[in-house]
């Protein structure tokens, strides 16, 4: 039963953990980063997002459309 009661509960926090995507909102901004790779080698998107109140940004998406987005918490 404790066993259970055990397996459920983890089930549950790896649930709500994976759709808060671990406590990290990410806020897409429109922003086309400058790499087609995706590496925010210059730290633009970063830097742009630091510059908008945000607490920082990384490029994602896919090869040749990645976009910055920045992080709220």
């Amino acid at each position: 039963m404790a066993s259970n009661q055990f397996v459920f509960f983890l089930v549950l926090c790896l649930c709500v953990l994976s759709t808060a995507e671990f406590g990290e909102a990410q806020i897409q901004t429109g922003k086309i980063c400058t790499d087609p790779n995706g590496k925010d080698i210059k730290s633009e998107c970063f830097g742009y997002c630091t510059d908008i109140g945000f607490l920082g940004g990384s490029c994602q998406g896919y090869k040749n459309h990645y976009m910055c987005k920045c992080y709220v918490g």
